[in-house]
């Protein structure tokens, strides 16, 4: 009997199933080794292209040096130093004054013979020589009172007239005084007066043991009665070699010294 739709063929042998499409795997499996030799080939690729581009500089910012410029400011230190050096406190003059301890006291005066009635005292000297039989000093200060006058006129005088009995020679000696400049001396007691100042040039000739240019360093202070007188004298060039002749600084700071003393 045969079963409704059955392929019975006689002999035992029965159909198997239907076979698969080949076609489909194979198409599978190549699209799958395509992917992966393209995923391959991209990723040589890459590393190809990560390799080949050069590496960035580095960037270094640094922040911009500045220059600090830094002011100092000083302050103006006024020191007042007392004088070194001997205090002479000449009561005729009624002035003291401050010589170098190289300015010895020297015995009397000294007046003058062109002018009546000058005379200065308290003197100290700067180094006495002997030359030619003589006695030479290398400076004289000293101090004393003069009848008033104008005070520039009176300077001019009396610097002309200690100028040349201090330097007088057989040839002759010049004495160029300079313009007086008016000034203030205060005493320690509180006295106060005013006055002038005057320098002179003066030069010798035909003395070789006298020296041939000197210095001439003139105060006068009026009290109301009289003018009190201070001459500052000093060689400044020739004579001997020794001793040596004046500092012009010391014939400064003597004169800058003056104080009246009552």
């Amino acid at each position: 009997m045969s079963y409704p739709g059955g392929d019975y063929q006689g002999l035992g042998f029965y159909p198997g199933p239907p076979r698969r499409d080949r076609r489909t795997l194979v198409i599978a499996v190549s699209v799958a080794a395509i992917v992966l030799v393209v995923g391959a080939v991209v990723a040589i690729l890459l590393l190809q292209r990560q390799s080949e581009t050069p590496a960035l500089p580095t960037s270094t910012t640094s922040a911009p040096s500045s220059t600090t410029t830094t002011t100092t400011t000083s302050k103006a230190t006024t020191t007042t130093t007392k004088q070194a050096g001997r205090t002479i406190d000449n009561d005729t003059a009624k002035l003291s004054y401050v010589v170098p301890e190289a300015w010895t006291p020297i015995e009397g005066g000294l007046t003058l013979k062109s002018v009546p009635g000058v005379t200065i005292d308290h003197v100290a000297g700067l180094t006495e020589y002997q030359c030619g039989g003589k006695t030479y000093s290398r400076g004289v200060v000293g101090g004393g009172k003069v009848a008033k006058g104008e005070l520039n006129q009176r300077a001019t005088e009396l610097a002309q007239a200690f100028g040349k009995e201090l330097y007088n020679t057989s040839s002759g000696v010049e004495v160029v005084p300079g313009t007086p400049k008016a000034i203030t001396a205060k005493g320690s007691g509180g006295t106060e007066l005013k006055g002038v100042r005057l320098t002179a040039e003066i030069t010798s000739t035909g003395d070789a043991c006298l020296a041939s240019k000197g210095q001439l360093v003139l105060v006068l202070l009026d009290d109301g009665t009289d003018l009190r007188l201070l001459l500052v004298n000093g060689d400044t060039e020739g004579g001997p070699a020794t001793p040596a002749p004046a500092k012009t600084a010391d014939l400064a700071a003597i004169a800058d010294s003056v104080r009246p003393t009552g």
